[in-house]
């Protein structure tokens, strides 16, 4: 069975994941991790792609970039193969390494955006590695809050303009957003609002 053709939009935001093997852990180690994010970088500027957010896991890995050209597809690719040969020779294995190709998921709305950002940022927390997001050093939303130093792999200034011009309040609203309790209660609170506005 052939793949299906990815769209590809120059301009466009992506939520990418990548999986390992089934029963495999992708990042068995800190350096494991830290050839990704190297691979990554050298990535970013061969394909020409504008990275917000990112967070590795144990398993899988989330992005969360900009594509200025069309090279999604070939730059993941690239990136994949580049990793699995190392990380073969690495832990003297053979095989495949992913579980299938990278899933990209394109962002169609600037709440989707929004929502990415903190499911990104939330992701390992939420599989209780860490309490708080910016505890997790393989994400790169504690530099984004101020938190840890600048991460080279961020383009922070396209992050922080979604939550003001001002990067000490862009900043505390991005931790903010981030940090609320329960997004789906703030929405039905919204809803409920304007549900009683329409009936008065």
């Amino acid at each position: 069975m052939s793949n299906n053709v990815r769209i590809e939009l120059p301009g466009a935001h992506y939520h990418v994941t990548g999986n390992a093997l089934e029963g495999m852990s992708l990042f068995r180690d800190e350096v494991d991790r830290e050839t990704l994010l190297a691979l990554l970088a050298k990535e970013l500027l061969r394909s020409s792609w504008t990275l917000l957010s990112y967070s590795l896991m144990t398993t899988h890995y989330h992005l969360l970039l900009r594509l200025n050209e069309t090279t999604l597809s070939s730059g993941f690719q690239h990136l994949h193969s580049a990793y699995a040969r190392g990380y073969n020779r690495r832990h003297a294995r053979r095989g495949v390494v992913w579980q299938r190709r990278f899933h990209a998921e394109l962002i169609d709305s600037d709440s989707h955006l929004f929502e990415t950002i903190r499911y990104v940022a939330l992701n390992a927390p939420r599989a209780k590695i860490c309490g708080a997001p910016e505890e997790w050093p393989w994400c790169s939303y504690g530099a984004s809050i101020g938190c840890h130093e600048a991460d080279p792999l961020i383009d922070e200034r396209e992050l922080l303009r979604l939550f003001g011009s001002d990067p000490r309040v862009a900043r505390r609203r991005l931790r903010s957003f981030v940090q609320e309790t329960d997004p789906r209660e703030r929405l039905r609170q919204t809803s409920v609002r304007r549900r009683s506005d329409v009936t008065r």
